[in-house]
Parts: C-alpha cells; sequence; structure tokens
C-alpha cells in the first residue's frame, strides 16, 4: 500500500466516487493499483472459481504501518493527496482511499501486511462491513501486502446473481484488464493465475520483471505476436483549446510542457500482419489503463489505410503533463 493522507472534508467532497467497486473488474483493478503504488516489484493475483470465491492480490511492496491499522479501510481516510491541488500532479494509480472501504461494504476482507522492518513478523487484519478493524493477529510474513477479498456483493442477492450469471463475460474483462497492466508495467513480476472450484491451481499468464514493454508482450502473446510489431513512438505537441489562467502562468514560466508522446507498438501496417478482430488494442495515459474511443478510432482508420481487411495489435501509452488531463474522468 502507498503513502496514507490525512485529507479535508472538502477536499474530500470534490474528489469522492459515489461507487468505487462496482464488479469484479473495479475489484482488481483498485488491488493492483494499490501494489503498484506501494513499488512493488512482483504481483501475484490469485483467483477462484474466476473470482466469485476469491480474489487475492499479493505484492513485495513497502507494506501497511501499524499506526495506519485501525484507519486504512475507513471511509475517505486514505487518499493518496493532501490537498485538492494535488490531483494536478498526481503520479499515483489510487488516489480518492474508497476503495478499501467499498469492498469492506460488499464483501469479506482481510489484510496480511508486514513492513521491512518488522520482517518475519507481520499482522492478520479482519474488518467489519463498516471498514472498522475487528481484530488483528500476528502471522509470519515477508515484506509487502495481500489483501483478500471472498464471497463479493455476498449482502446484496441480486448483484450477486447478476454477478454469477455474468460471469463468463466479466472473467474475460478482468483477464483483458490484467493483461495491460502486465503488458506496460516494466520492471514488475507479474502473475496471474485461477483455480476451479475442483482442480488445482493454474498459471494463467506472467511476465518475468522484464525492463521493456516488448519482453512483456512477448511473455504474455508470444514472440509470433510480437514478430508481426513495429515500434510506435510519436512526438506531438498538444494545442488545448481553453487554459486557465493558473495554467497559462504556468506554461509561461516552463512549469508545464504540452509535449505528447505516445509510444509502444502497433502492428505492421502489411496485409496479413493484423487481426481478424479489434480485440487486442490497449490504451493508456502515463501507464494508466484508459478507454480512448476517439484514439482508438483513429489508429484503425489510419491503420485501415494499409490493410483493410485486419484490424492491428495496439498498445499505446500517451504520455503527457498531469496538468493537461483531469485523473478525474
Amino acid at each position: 500500500m502507498a503513502t496514507i493522507k490525512q485529507i479535508d472534508g472538502r477536499t474530500i467532497h470534490r474528489i469522492q466516487s459515489g461507487q468505487v467497486i462496482v464488479d469484479l473488474c473495479s475489484v482488481v483493478k483498485e488491488l493492483v493499483e494499490n501494489s503498484i503504488d506501494a513499488g512493488a516489484s512482483t504481483i501475484d493475483v490469485r483467483f477462484k472459481n474466476q473470482g466469485l470465491d476469491l480474489i487475492e492480490v499479493q505484492d513485495n511492496g513497502s507494506g501497511i504501518a501499524p499506526a495506519n491499522y485501525e484507519s486504512i479501510a475507513l471511509k475517505h481516510h486514505t487518499s493518496k493527496l493532501s490537498s485538492y491541488d494535488d490531483i494536478g500532479s498526481l503520479e499515483t494509480f489510487g488516489f480518492r482511499g474508497e476503495a478499501l472501504a467499498s469492498l469492506c461494504a460488499l464483501s469479506t476482507v482481510s489484510i496480511t501486511t508486514c513492513v521491512a522492518a518488522d520482517v518475519p513478523k507481520g499482522s492478520r487484519l479482519a474488518f467489519e462491513a463498516s471498514g472498522k478493524l475487528r481484530d488483528t493477529s500476528v502471522v509470519a510474513a515477508q515484506r509487502g501486502t495481500t489483501v483478500a477479498v471472498e464471497k463479493l456483493f455476498h449482502n446484496l442477492p441480486v448483484r450477486r446473481r447478476e454477478l454469477e450469471r455474468n460471469i463468463k463475460r466479466e472473467w474475460h474483462k478482468v483477464i483483458a484488464l490484467l493483461n495491460q497492466y502486465a503488458c506496460v508495467q516494466t520492471n514488475l513480476k507479474f502473475t496471474v493465475s485461477q483455480q476451479p472450484t475442483k482442480g488445482r491451481r493454474i498459471v494463467l499468464f506472467s511476465t518475468k520483471g522484464n525492463p521493456t514493454t516488448r519482453e512483456n508482450i512477448i511473455n504474455i502473446f508470444g514472440a509470433k505476436t510480437m514478430a508481426a510489431l513495429v515500434p510506435l513512438d510519436l512526438k506531438l505537441e498538444m494545442k488545448p483549446t481553453t487554459l486557465g489562467s493558473a495554467t497559462q502562468a504556468d506554461l509561461a514560466a516552463g512549469l508545464i510542457s504540452l509535449d505528447v508522446k505516445i509510444v509502444g507498438h502497433v502492428s505492421r501496417p502489411v496485409h496479413g500482419e493484423g487481426r481478424q478482430t479489434p480485440d487486442r488494442q490497449m490504451f493508456f495515459i502515463n501507464g494508466r489503463p484508459c478507454g480512448l474511443p476517439q484514439f482508438a478510432k483513429t489508429f484503425n482508420e489510419v491503420y485501415r489505410s494499409y490493410n483493410s481487411s485486419q484490424s492491428p495489435f495496439i498498445l499505446a501509452d500517451v504520455q503527457l503533463d498531469t496538468h493537461l488531463y483531469d485523473v478525474n474522468l
């Protein structure tokens, strides 16, 4: 878990989100991003029964300090912002501090954590539905944090039945999301496994702590996929339609850059090197997975002018100054 800060009520009102956990994907997203923010070099994501029984994310990050045990799952207590202005220079994935509180309200949550100074003695934390710490016990642990989420939506019967009925579709969305994190995050060993109700645990895919996205793609999709790709390295300059007076002043002082880089990989623009469907198109803003339909449309239209019968594989990370976009959106 990353650094935790106290924030005032006015800031809470401006960053809060009504529903943080809405489906299986949002559970996985919040937990994986917490692990990345904690500086983890290894993340292990484990599912039982495609997440219906258990979702568990283990990392070797900084761990949670004992002073924060009481507040870690309380609403509005764990933001990574000190003030609303921090949002303009946000470099962490999470920032609202509502995910663990939401998870406690919708599932059974337990956390095992250990900071470097306490190895090999960690703590196992259990929580009430309100996020209040119910129980703490001493366990053997290495540095890092493991969050286990069991029986998601167990107290919301209609939502639980909906999840069970649509689990195949939700599962495909979760794997697609995890593929994105595993591809874009370098120097991070990322493993995803699934254990069916009956049977042994199966590793679905893993990366090896690679220094480049190229090697990550090979680990996940294979060398054959990589052989059909070319590097993507575009340099553009943004021309904003509107800028606040503060932003204009920062721009004049050279504190904000309008330079935009788009880096990654795309299918070679030759017939036969693309895919039959646009099922492997991943877009990011500063490493954060995003749905960018206008970007996707532009990429696909340009690609089809070279290969009209296929769609490209795309991994495109849009790198730009954090002041030029609203991370809330």
